[in-house]
């Protein structure tokens, strides 16, 4: 099966440098235009499935993309982005995550460990791989698809945090098949004109 994995457009936290996490975050005013360059790049795609976070910001997409290919996006709370509970709303350079004794298994108060994302991520993989399809999409968020591919390679998660990066409304496609992983190719914006 290939996987394309898509990050969300851009946000006005992203911009500003703010953990957003499970906040949802206003859509920045270019990123209409990062939509319309990426519908006008995958036109001659062909995609079996749809699957989205259920936050705004990939919902915004994943529908756009849907639409023009005539598939149903399904959206799962599988492929959030981490919950980052009391640190979301802070600006990213307060919030030291990486840094702690345990990053692994650390939780913000009412937030996730990197653990628990990996937890979810894999049972993101597992829901994408049981329903079949031979080219899918995957639109979710920077750290999530992080882990997510990075589980895939083989990775460490903190590896996978440090060495992957998906840029807004980026696009990666992998080759899964059985235990292998291939990238094709991982963050392509060629197509995103400033």
């Amino acid at each position: 099966m290939k996987l394309m994995m898509i990050r969300h457009p851009v946000t006005l936290a992203n911009i500003e440098g703010v953990v957003q996490g499970s906040v949802e975050g206003e859509i920045a005013s270019r990123a209409y235009k990062q939509i319309n360059q990426l519908n006008e790049r995958l036109k001659s795609e062909h995609f079996d499935k749809c699957y989205s976070s259920d936050a705004h910001r990939c919902k915004v997409l994943a529908e756009t993309i849907s639409d023009y290919h005539n598939i149903t996006p399904e959206y799962s709370p599988l492929f959030r982005e981490m919950a980052n509970g009391v640190w979301d709303g802070k600006k990213k350079g307060d919030v030291k995550r990486l840094s702690m004794v345990d990053p692994y298994n650390f939780k913000p108060e009412g937030g996730e460990s990197l653990n628990d994302l990996a937890i979810r991520a894999k049972e993101g993989l597992n829901l994408i791989l049981s329903e079949g399809g031979e080219r899918n999409i995957l639109i979710s968020h920077g750290w999530f698809l992080k882990i997510f591919l990075g589980m895939q390679l083989g990775m460490e998660t903190i590896d996978s945090i440090r060495k992957l990066k998906f840029s807004n409304c980026a696009i990666s496609e992998i080759n899964i098949d059985g235990e292998t992983c291939l990238i094709e190719y991982l963050n392509n914006r060629d197509y995103l004109v400033k």
